[in-house]
């Protein structure tokens, strides 16, 4: 047997998704995810090992390319400001890609087993320090207000661009770089972007 090749299991995580979105974790079985994959079910269990699994993938599908990104931008040597605005492009352009993966994630993230919760709770904090990071540096290059608790501050940004995966549509008038554009502009209360001279 050749080894998998990573686009079959592609297919199949993304058929899991969109059963999972629509009839819901538990209430979906292999048999609808190979249905919807247009393989059969054997071939499922040539990828992996059981439904619970493809939800872990799923999360790991989004966490893993964030993780790789956030880590990306704070060892960056740019200034505070285009590390914030790259930090929220890099959420904006997940929640919009993995739209699906997102609400599967969020509807289903207490069902995963024990290792796949606390992965994605160490990712979760991680983001969330990462943040935080980011904004800290913000306020000492003097563009981040430092007037606002920036936990708190952090936790409602990640929550907002979470957000975006429950609301965005396809073929909505705002695209991914409209959206973005919104973003900074919403987060400008507390964020300036204006290079200073």
């Amino acid at each position: 047997m050749g080894r998998p090749r990573s686009t079959d299991v592609q297919k199949i995580v993304d058929a899991a998704a969109k059963v999972f979105e629509r009839q819901g974790y538990a209430d979906s079985s292999l048999d609808q995810i190979a249905s919807e994959a247009g393989v059969s079910k054997p071939t499922i269990y040539q990828y992996v090992e059981s439904k619970s699994r493809l939800l872990e993938i799923i999360v790991e599908s989004v966490i893993f390319p964030l993780r790789d990104g956030v880590d990306q931008i704070l060892t960056s040597s740019i200034p505070a400001a285009e590390k914030i605005d790259q930090y929220l492009r890099l959420h904006v352009t997940a929640a919009i890609r993995y739209k699906v993966y997102y609400q599967v994630i969020l509807g289903n993230r207490q069902l995963l087993s024990a290792e796949g919760a606390r992965r994605y709770q160490a990712w979760a904090r991680e983001v969330n320090h990462a943040a935080v990071a980011l904004l800290e540096q913000g306020v000492a290059e003097g563009v981040v207000r430092a007037d606002i608790d920036l936990v708190a501050a952090s936790n409602l940004l990640n929550s907002m661009l979470t957000s975006i995966s429950q609301w965005h549509q396809s073929g909505m008038r705002l695209g991914l770089d409209d959206i973005h554009e919104q973003v900074r502009r919403f987060v400008t209360g507390f964020v300036d972007f204006q290079p200073r001279s």
